[in-house]
């Protein structure tokens, strides 16, 4: 229906109030701008978290390589000191055999000087 000018009766809708074109425009760039930053942002995390799975499951499998080489290392080196402590081990052994047969022979020795020492004073006593 059409109303005549002259007519005071409110509106059934009020005039539409549409924001100046110069914001319109801002929004419009603030709209895309974001929807770019966004994109990329998205694209970007997807792409670090398929490459970040990627790497720790590399990262995993050089470290066991790591531990299994030194494991192979270390038992070479272990081996070869175990050989080496076990014969430092029976020269000790001998040494200590030794050195008892030396005290053996230098209690003995003793025996026998002191033995000496007192046939030597009884001698010197007999005038």
């Amino acid at each position: 229906m059409h109303r005549d000018s002259d007519d005071n009766t409110p509106l059934e809708q009020p005039p539409r109030v549409r924001p100046p074109r110069a914001w319109r425009r801002h929004f419009e760039t603030a709209a895309v701008v974001g929807s770019l930053f966004l994109g990329g942002f998205g694209s970007g995390y997807i792409w670090s978290a398929r490459n970040a799975e990627a790497q720790s499951l590399r990262q995993r499998e050089d470290h066991l390589a790591e531990i299994g080489r030194l494991r192979d290392a270390y038992d070479g080196r272990i081996a070869s000191l175990a050989g080496r402590v076990n014969a430092a081990a029976d020269t000790a052994a001998s040494a200590a055999q030794t050195a008892g047969e030396a005290a053996s022979t230098a209690q003995t020795a003793a025996q026998t000087a002191n033995q000496a020492a007192k046939t030597a004073a009884k001698e010197f006593k007999k005038p």
